[in-house]
């Protein structure tokens, strides 16, 4: 029997489960008919966190969150959890978004969580850790702004009774220099139909996942 799609959100479901905070509600008042024809555009609450509707690079728009405490960015056809989604005040926010990549049979998920304390870093970098299931040593990089931590990992998902499949993560942590503020990212991609031949391109995804881990930009 063929299987259904299992996107990433659905993981995130398991090893969390959904629960929301909202405070804020979409005010954009165009129609749908009049915004561009991508899945990021034309869902709601999606379009409730862009900056804009028009592309900041190629395939991507501004993604600023609700605590608007910084901005990266968002694939076009990524859709949003309303679910999962939950924040307090200006200091703390997760979020997870999905898009699939029907050509090469690809599903692509991201998780993140906003932390801005006085130990950012330590206690965002062990939240990271403990939900990414991580047990490896992270490496360390920097740049003018920002001091990165990143790791991999790849892991076993699926529903009950379900044959699983291999989940291959990338993890970064994002801490900025000038303030506390700081980030916790999880991109997942895996196999959307494992009946059927899926040839990820590793660096070519791994290139997009630090793409969007030094498109963060933290408001002072």
């Amino acid at each position: 029997m063929k299987r259904l799609q299992i996107t990433i959100l659905i993981v995130f479901s398991i090893l969390i489960g959904g629960c929301t905070g909202m405070e804020k509600s979409g005010d954009n008042e165009e129609t749908t008919t009049e915004l561009p024809d991508t899945i990021a555009a034309q869902d709601e609450f999606t379009r409730t966190f862009l900056v804009s509707t028009d592309e900041v690079a190629e395939g991507h728009y501004a993604f600023k969150p609700w605590t608007e405490a910084y901005t990266m960015w968002i694939p076009v056809d990524a859709k949003l959890s309303e679910g999962f989604y939950e924040k307090r005040e200006k200091h703390w926010e997760r979020f997870s978004y999905a898009w699939l990549d029907n050509e090469e049979n690809l599903s692509y998920g991201v998780f993140g969580q906003f932390e801005d304390r006085p130990d950012s870093e330590k206690i965002g970098l062990q939240h990271l850790t403990d939900f990414s299931k991580f047990k490896g040593e992270y490496s360390e990089s920097e740049d003018e702004d920002n001091i990165y931590y990143y790791g991999e990992r790849i892991y076993e998902a699926g529903l009950e009774r379900e044959v699983k499949i291999p989940v291959y993560s990338y993890i970064g942590f994002i801490k900025h220099k000038n303030s506390d503020k700081a980030l916790g990212i999880v991109f997942d991609h895996h196999c959307s139909d494992w009946t059927l031949n899926c040839e990820a391109d590793t660096k070519l995804i791994k290139d997009h996942f630090w793409k969007l881990v030094k498109s963060v930009k933290f408001e002072n």
